[in-house]
């Protein structure tokens, strides 16, 4: 193919993203044999084995056809009454918004609400989007570090607070620290929300992953006027291929992004739409939440008791999502500038084991990394532990 002779256009807002190294080391890892991903965040459950059946009863053209741009009313109206069951949250249809992920949900709900200028408050570490589209929507990204239980800290947040400050993004169960943030925490953020009119985009993805016999609390609950959960099917039902997720709040505050959200997709897709709003509120529904977290929780002891055998790694307590973010405290990589990323890349080469640096998801914890269990059988995991173990202690 010829090299084209002309200067292709670009925008300049490209030159503020950053390639995910997360996706980088995916494709790295592509076709290695005998290599073990405690990498990329994707659940490797079968989805409920209803949604095959529905599947195979689709007989008419409605289910493949455009939905309305919020998506279909079935859906809306399944979500509104698992707000009200689960949480005992009062929403209406015309504050639901489906979308193509929560990804996508983010995205359109900081562009709809951004003006150049606009500062957003984001955890660090946090999940890699959220520094970025901030940016790309011609705002600004305010990181607040997390303390050593890995939470916002209210006083830091509210040292940040100006006039351009608008929205702050939340993420419980978190990716990628594995924790849960406290009551305190979230009712010191939903107070700093209400006193001084900022909109909370709280990314619930992870809110079915929650272990110790706890339960998952929004931010709805502390903000209701305040708040628009992000959330996705993608975890819930172990669907991350049929990129579908949803935001809801009140109908005046998600309006924003119910205006601008037809043009970025026109509306998300119409089949998995139909598949979920036949499922969503079965009996089978609830059973399969249970046994996703049942299997997470059963993974999160076994990261725990075998990386807490490594000589040199320290690892904070799991409390939610499938994440752990372990400290590397070797020696040997105590002089690196970036101590995880020189652990992860010494461990990928040498052991065909994936994981993350934490600086992918910020600056504030470079001498973490994050393994993700979402992916890897309790058998996947201990192998890798001990691989991790035996690599260490030749060093």
């Amino acid at each position: 193919m010829n090299k084209l002779d002309y200067e292709i256009p670009k925008s300049k807002m490209l030159d503020q993203i950053r390639p995910s190294g997360i996706r980088k080391m995916f494709a790295r890892a592509q076709g290695i044999e005998g290599l073990i991903s405690l990498g990329i965040g994707a659940p490797d459950i079968e989805p409920p084995k209803e949604f095959n059946q529905i599947i195979s009863e689709i007989d008419t053209i409605k289910p493949h056809t455009y939905t309305l741009n919020s998506g279909t009313l079935e859906l809306r109206q399944k979500i509104v009454e698992n707000y009200k069951n689960v949480y005992n949250l009062d929403y209406e249809q015309d504050g639901v918004v489906i979308g193509t992920g929560g990804t996508e949900m983010l995205f359109g709900s900081l562009f709809a609400m951004l003006n150049k200028g606009d500062e957003v408050i984001i955890p660090d570490p946090g999940f890699v989007y959220y520094p970025v589209i901030p940016e790309l929507a011609g705002g600004k990204s305010i990181r607040i570090n997390l303390d050593d239980n890995f939470q916002m800290n209210g006083d830091d947040i509210a040292e940040q607070i100006n006039a351009n400050t608008k929205i702050i993004i939340t993420n419980t169960p978190s990716n990628p620290t594995g924790t849960i943030y406290t009551e305190e925490t979230m009712k010191a953020i939903a107070d700093l929300a209400i006193d001084n009119n900022l909109v909370i985009l709280s990314d619930e993805v992870y809110e079915y992953m929650v272990f110790d016999g706890k339960k998952h609390r929004s931010f709805a609950e502390f903000a209701p006027d305040n708040t628009i959960i992000i959330n996705s099917f993608s975890k819930t039902y172990c669907i991350p291929g049929w990129r579908l997720g949803f935001a809801i709040a009140n109908p005046q505050l998600i309006e924003p992004l119910a205006k601008f959200h037809p043009y970025i997709v026109a509306n998300a897709p119409s089949v998995p739409q139909y598949v979920i709003s036949q499922f969503m509120g079965s009996k089978e529904d609830f059973l399969y939440r249970k046994q996703i977290c049942t299997i997470m929780e059963e993974r999160r002891d076994v990261v725990n008791a075998e990386f807490q055998k490594i000589q040199g790694i320290d690892i904070p307590k799991i409390t939610g999502s499938f994440y752990a973010f372990p400290k590397i405290t070797h020696e040997k990589f105590q002089n690196s500038s970036n101590p995880g990323e020189s652990f992860v890349e010494d461990i990928f080469s040498s052991t065909k084991v994936v994981l993350v640096a934490a600086s992918e998801f910020g600056y504030s914890r470079n001498e973490h990394f994050r393994v993700s269990f979402g992916s890897a059988s309790k058998e996947l995991i201990s192998e890798a532990a001990n691989r991790i173990s035996e690599h260490l202690d030749n060093l």
